[in-house]
């Protein structure tokens, strides 16, 4: 019988452990990267799951050690991300495993980079490269109770404004390392720097239309999504520009999700204007909804989605907006896992009344036939139409009046009346656009006139409990802005003067 001999341990071998993320939509998760440098054959091994990126950072971190004088020693380098079963994505592990490997060759004490947070792209000098998502990982990192964060230092900005963190800047993996034989502590927090906010256009500049600016601000008060139907050069666009001029400041909790966002996508951002997205209408579907990063429906998140032309986008990417509009966020399927991303917005879509765009316009005469111009709307489909609480048609004003008499209302007085409303319903507990319905069965708030009016022309439009209740909606933010306690049959008849796709015969 074989005689069984004790393996020889190797007490002096150092596996250090330390922690990076990875992002899975908008979420940070925590990454424990091990490195192993054991006897044999030379080699350099990434294990867990990684992507082609992941897998490049061998060559990186090869090239960046040796120019700073710590060339990989020659031993076979094991570095694990744990868990093994989660993907794991993007040159966010170079700084992670350069240090993991310095720690196990004891050139820093593991002990110095444990319970710690390594983000950071190395270059092949040692230069520290910015990487997404820096803000989501020191949000996972208080909820998960730790404090040490090593960043790029590029990234500095994102997170030098979050309390209980402790920031390790640096430009460059040489740096790291003087700050880690130093000892020097980290920042300390600093109030939040803004980048100042680049200015739409405002309402003054927009000459003539005093119907549709009136309908904007109806939209900006009650949060309400918005269809402009118009021939082409009516101010449609422009409209729908100045609509986050506005709406209110971002409060601190929609603040830190806009964030969020902006870093996941590594997009600047102030975090105080609501953000405003304006797609192109030859989008693919997964970059309108998301798929392995957010779409533009979450970059639009708690501000404006503008779809320009939105009957020429993709009729798929038009229907993925139902659930969105529903409920504030878009589930993606990806594989082994399916990812949330948020998507509360605000929509507003302009499109043109026909294929030529001029039905109805007093200057010049429309070629398309009723049929025609009928298949032309139903591009937006009818669970889509049902959606928009507003559906505002405009028309081409005169030059020379339209010249003569200026903006009569600018954005900053329009502003005025839109916090006055929306202080109103921050005191109902409510936004006007997600009033419950038993907010409209409080006795004498609807006049009798005012039910009247509606039950008759929701009957004669055939309308859906749903239209029903968007247009009191819209009915209570006009009476919102007239700081009025009643809804009354002005009231009522001014929204259903909002949904100008009943009267073209849609369906």
């Amino acid at each position: 019988m074989p005689v069984r001999v004790p393996q020889r341990r190797d007490h002096s071998k150092v596996v250090s452990q330390l922690f990076s993320t990875t992002l899975v939509g908008v979420e940070a998760h925590f990454v424990r990267v091990e490195v192993d440098l054991a006897s044999g054959l030379p080699g350099f091994h990434v294990v867990g799951l990684p992507d082609a990126a992941v897998g490049e950072s061998v060559h990186r971190v090869r090239s960046a050690l040796r120019s700073v004088g710590h060339p990989l020693p020659p031993r076979r380098v094991t570095v694990n991300l744990a868990p093994g079963d989660l993907r794991k994505e993007g040159p966010r592990f170079d700084l992670a495993i350069a240090l993991g490997i310095l720690a196990s060759s004891q050139v820093v004490a593991p002990e110095l980079i444990t319970d710690s947070v390594v983000l950071g792209e190395l270059s092949l000098d040692g230069g520290l490269r910015p990487v997404r998502g820096i803000l989501n990982s020191a949000v996972a990192m208080r909820e998960r109770g730790l404090r040490r964060l090593f960043l790029p230092a590029e990234n500095l900005d994102e997170v030098d404004w979050l309390e209980g963190m402790e920031l390790w800047p640096a430009s460059s993996l040489e740096e790291v390392l003087a700050l880690l034989l130093q000892g020097q502590p980290g920042r300390e927090r600093r109030a939040r720097r803004t980048d100042p906010v680049v200015p739409g256009p405002d309402l003054s500049q927009v000459l003539g239309q005093e119907s549709g600016k009136k309908a904007l601000q109806v939209a900006a008060a009650g949060g309400h999504h918005l269809l402009w139907v118009g021939p082409p050069g009516c101010g449609k666009t422009m409209l729908s520009r100045c609509l986050p001029g506005l709406l209110p400041d971002l409060d601190e909790q929609q603040s830190l999700e806009v964030l969020t966002v902006a870093s996941a996508l590594g997009l600047p951002c102030d975090g105080i204007r609501a953000p405003f997205s304006e797609p192109h209408p030859q989008i693919s579907s997964p970059a309108l909804l998301g798929s392995h990063r957010p779409g533009e429906l979450s970059r639009a998140h708690q501000g404006v989605l503008f779809l320009d032309e939105v009957t020429e986008f993709a009729r798929d990417a038009l229907e993925g907006l139902r659930t969105a509009l529903e409920t504030g966020w878009v589930e993606v399927g990806r594989v082994r896992t399916r990812v949330r991303y948020p998507a509360r917005f605000q929509l507003v879509a302009a499109c043109n009344p026909c294929p030529c765009g001029y039905a109805g316009d007093s200057k010049r005469s429309c070629l398309c036939s009723d049929s025609r111009r009928v298949q032309y709307l139903n591009r937006l489909s009818g669970p889509i139409r049902d959606r928009m609480d507003m559906q505002v048609a405009l028309v081409r004003p005169g030059l020379r009046e339209s010249w003569a008499q200026g903006g009569s209302i600018s954005t900053g007085q329009a502003r005025e009346r839109v916090l006055a409303a929306r202080q109103l319903q921050r005191m109902r507990g409510y936004l006007n656009r997600e009033l419950p319905r038993e907010h409209f069965e409080q006795p004498e708030l609807v006049r009798s006139e005012a039910w009247d009016f509606l039950f008759d022309y929701g009957a004669r439009k055939h309308l859906s409990m749903r239209a029903v209740e968007k247009l009191l909606r819209v009915s209570q933010t006009l009476a919102d802005l007239e700081d009025c306690p009643r809804i009354g049959l002005g009231h009522v008849a001014e929204a259903v003067h909002y949904r100008c796709l009943d009267q073209q015969g849609c369906g």
